[in-house]
């Protein structure tokens, strides 16, 4: 009766309920994925070592700023070089303004190892923290892992 009167079909019937009903049905899969895809973790571990990077030059915003960066090239790696964290940098470079991993803001980063699983990971702490830190010393550290890449974030040192 309902698909006479209003010109219903089972297509649009189908339509209809998805478009009502999806967008909740999005955002509570989104919480679940978000709640139930990490696994809190904590423990002891012991201090590695510990890295400052200075706060980042400011950039001028450029209308061809995409045009000016360098296209990546596969390069054996010359003798005044060092990787540090996926980069390829001169080591004077290291720590400063000019280092490729700085940020708008100054960076106070620890190493530690996980003393119950052995996993290696840096923790960003504040300067306090770093300052007080010394190599071997051992530290509660509290972290978040994800479920399916094991990956470590959100850590910080208790």
């Amino acid at each position: 009766m309902l698909r006479a009167k209003f010109g219903l079909t089972r297509s649009n019937q189908v339509t209809e309920m998805l478009r009502t009903s999806v967008p909740p049905c999005v955002v509570a899969a989104f919480l679940i994925i978000a709640i139930t895809g990490c696994e809190k973790n904590s423990g002891e571990a012991v201090v590695l070592a510990k890295e400052h990077i200075d706060a980042a030059l400011p950039t001028a915003e450029t209308p061809n700023a995409q045009s000016m960066t360098p296209k990546a090239e596969i390069r054996p790696m010359a003798d005044d070089e060092i990787a540090v964290d996926g980069y390829v940098i001169k080591p004077e470079a290291r720590g400063t303004s000019h280092d490729p991993r700085a940020l708008n803001q100054e960076q106070w980063l620890v190493e530690v190892r996980m003393l119950g699983n052995g996993r290696k990971f840096q923790v960003p702490a504040n300067r306090a923290q770093w300052e007080k830190l010394r190599e071997n010393d051992r530290v509660k550290v509290r972290y978040r892992t994800g479920k399916y890449t094991g990956t470590v974030w959100d850590a910080e040192i208790d």
